[in-house]
């Protein structure tokens, strides 16, 4: 039940009555015959008092196992939410959000505080029981998306007191691009990247003095789309998103 919950963070907004324009990315998001599927894995990382706006794709599962059985969806209902960060919301493109079809949420605000979130989604699924629908059990996941906001500095990047990740350019990139970040202390620091589908296409890790550095990622032979990477020191880790364009 957990791997059902963990792919239907877009039904998180059928609960809430509203609904938004978003389109889902059928095109990087797949469905991959897996138990459901969700794109991105990664939300990128959001600023305090910045515009957030992300779209996240999902298509739910068509079967989970309950005990001993297999049991048949017919659709999902999210009930709630909870550890939304503060000052962001949500829209989804549909009430209910039936196995095998590709839906879109879309979250947006403006974060009023830093942070890192585990999103707790509290959903119920709807199986088939002869000619209609049941109620399955409320189950709850709280492991399936996290996000972080950092605090705004509106200072030069030299002059940070902690652990920053500086904008990534160019951004989008045909062949190649730069993962900036500050460090205030020695540290050791991995830059990965992921395929839309959660795919570790990329990864790399060196020490550094204190400083700011970059990352030269060279993604000429990756497809064009929309990848994210994670750049992790050796206390947190702070993501962002790339978009490789054709050359």
């Amino acid at each position: 039940m957990k791997r059902l919950i963990c792919l239907t963070i877009a039904g998180l907004f059928a609960g809430t009555a509203l609904f938004g324009q978003c389109e889902p990315d059928t095109s990087n998001c797949e469905d991959t015959d897996e138990p459901g599927q969700i794109c991105p894995r990664y939300l990128p990382e959001g600023q305090v008092n910045s515009p957030y706006d992300e779209v996240i794709t999902v298509i739910p599962p068509s079967e989970f196992t309950f005990g001993n059985s297999t049991v048949f969806i017919d659709y999902i209902l999210v009930d709630s939410i909870a550890n939304l960060p503060e000052g962001l919301t949500y829209a989804a493109n549909a009430e209910r959000f039936y196995a095998d079809s590709a839906y879109c949420v879309q979250i947006y605000g403006i974060p009023t505080e830093a942070g890192v979130d585990s999103l707790s989604i509290y959903v119920t699924p709807f199986i088939f029981f002869g000619e209609s629908s049941i109620p399955a059990p409320q189950a709850v996941d709280d492991t399936s998306v996290v996000m972080t906001i950092t605090a705004a500095s509106g200072i030069d990047p030299g002059l940070f007191t902690e652990f920053h990740l500086l904008p990534n350019k160019p951004n989008p990139f045909s062949d190649r691009t730069t993962v900036g970040f500050f460090t205030p202390f020695d540290d050791r620091v991995e830059l990965q990247v992921y395929n839309i589908l959660g795919t570790l296409v990329h990864e790399e890790k060196a020490g550094f003095p204190p400083g700011e550095y970059n990352f030269d990622f060279d993604g000429h032979d990756l497809a064009p789309g929309t990848y994210f990477y994670r750049v992790t020191n050796h206390e947190l880790y702070h993501t962002g998103k790339l978009i490789k364009t054709k050359r």
